[in-house]
């Protein structure tokens, strides 16, 4: 998203994936340091967070976008496709948002020994929980997201395991080598019940 032509490709493969039926999601990973200095990288990230279904923010990236404060910021995202922002907090409990609810639940207090790749495990962990939950075919992600939070345990439930993919990936040293599977995921999770 440095560039306007990386942005661009960037939307074009939202945009294409929206139109094949995906779940389309974006992971902002802001790093101011990579953007050309003096530049506002906002205009470039606000059409692709109005292309995504899901959204996920840390909690620096969302105080970076909420210059008019959290509520506008909500309301700007709602103006486009996103029906879930989850926004992660390191070991503080992470926060979730829909724009009928939001809610905040507590993480897994673990040892971090290497925080490089836990972003990307809590993603991978969310989006595997969401392609696996039960929907009628012909449902929307859109609807099957607006489903999932009227059904508050099962909200928690996948949160609670992608949470569990991130905190069990921060105790091990590495990026890709530090990310868990399924079994992992799982196993941890019965440990820390």
């Amino acid at each position: 998203m440095t560039d306007p032509s990386l942005a661009e490709a960037t939307r074009e493969g939202m945009r294409r994936a929206r139109a094949a039926g995906a779940l389309v999601s974006f992971d902002l990973n802001l790093r101011p340091a990579l953007w050309p200095q003096d530049s506002d990288p906002r205009p470039l990230l606000w059409p692709a967070l109005h292309l995504a279904d899901l959204v996920k923010l840390s909690a620096e990236e969302f105080a970076y976008l909420a210059v008019d404060g959290e509520e506008a910021t909500l309301e700007q995202l709602w103006a486009g496709q996103a029906r879930l922002l989850v926004v992660t907090d390191g070991a503080k409990p992470l926060r979730w948002f829909h724009p009928d609810a939001d809610g905040e639940m507590p993480i897994y207090a673990v040892p971090a020994v290497d925080s490089t790749a836990a972003g990307d495990a809590f993603v991978g962990g969310l989006l595997h929980r969401l392609a696996t939950l039960d929907a009628a075919p012909d449902q929307s992600h859109s609807e099957r997201l607006n489903h999932l939070v009227t059904e508050l345990p099962r909200l928690h439930a996948t949160l609670r395991f992608a949470a569990a993919c991130g905190a069990l990936t921060v105790t091990r040293q590495g990026s890709f080598t530090a990310m868990p599977n399924e079994t992992d995921v799982l196993a941890f999770m019965e440990a820390y019940a």
